[in-house]
């Protein structure tokens, strides 16, 4: 999906297409908008969500270039953020006939939403295997699809993140970014307004980050976090009724452990951080 979507939040998913692409036999299919993308794909998802057409809705194209798969795989990965995202393969002919196995890795779904995505859960029968990267999420998508739903934790390129085997200074005292507490941010500033510290943080919304190359933000990323002395961590969507109480290892902790920095912050109440980081 990287060339639809282009948020940062969007340019790990992408890095890891990548490290996947770096050390296996992959063909990499991007999907690209076509004529009409932004005002087709803004009604198509909504009509998703209205019980008269969204099984139409479910199967048409959103506005992207139709394309087609050339030859039989072995293996197909549909790498996505949201079930909703589902509708965008539609685009795409014959990845249901032409691949022997068929996997989505979906980043971002919490079990609170089970009711209202049900719909959009059950498109992901068409698949062999479904993985998801919060782990309390398995049983809400399990009790809805009979395939197999698996944990599959999020991560970082651990070679692009690591400062070795040269590691330079770490002149940043404090690295930030993404969703923070308003709390510890504002003692932060207070510590850099008095010269104790360097403070890097986001001054911008998420939703106005857009990289124009996924590669150069997320080196970007790692040189930043290379440098830090401390890295700030929260667990995925911290304060957000979004995540409706549930708990998750988000990705900076794997990228300020990759990095090698002191992590600040509250540590995830799901049992797969204490299998990935004790």
């Amino acid at each position: 999906m990287r060339g639809t979507k282009r948020l940062a939040a969007w340019c790990s998913n992408y890095e890891f297409e990548d490290v996947i692409a770096a050390v296996d036999d992959v063909d990499l299919v991007t999907l690209s908008p076509g004529r009409g993308f932004v005002p087709r794909e803004w009604v198509l998802r909504r009509l998703g969500w209205h019980r008269g057409v969204r099984r139409l809705a479910a199967g048409l194209n959103p506005g992207l270039q139709a394309q087609a798969l050339g030859k039989d795989y072995e293996v197909f990965v549909f790498v996505c953020m949201h079930p909703t995202d589902l509708i965008y393969l539609n685009s795409l002919a014959g990845w249901k006939e032409r691949c022997r196995i068929k996997i989505c890795y979906m980043v971002e779904f919490y079990a609170g939403w089970q009711s209202e995505l049900e719909f959009h859960l059950r498109l992901l029968s068409d698949f062999d295997h479904v993985m998801l990267c919060f782990e309390g999420s398995v049983p809400a998508v399990q009790g809805v699809i009979s395939k197999p739903v698996h944990h599959v934790a999020l991560g970082a390129d651990a070679l692009r993140f690591t400062p070795f085997p040269d590691p330079p200074p770490r002149v940043v005292d404090f690295y930030s970014m993404g969703r923070r507490s308003h709390v510890i941010h504002r003692a932060l500033l207070d510590r850099a307004a008095s010269g104790k510290s360097f403070y890097v943080y986001d001054t911008i919304p998420g939703l106005l980050i857009q990289p124009q190359d996924h590669c150069q933000h997320r080196d970007l990323v790692a040189n930043f976090a290379k440098r830090s002395r401390y890295f700030l961590a929260y667990p995925a969507k911290f304060d957000d009724d979004e995540a409706r109480g549930q708990s998750e290892v988000g990705a900076r902790f794997f990228e300020g452990a990759a990095a090698g920095a002191v992590m600040l912050g509250r540590a995830p109440t799901a049992a797969s951080f204490g299998r990935a980081f004790w």
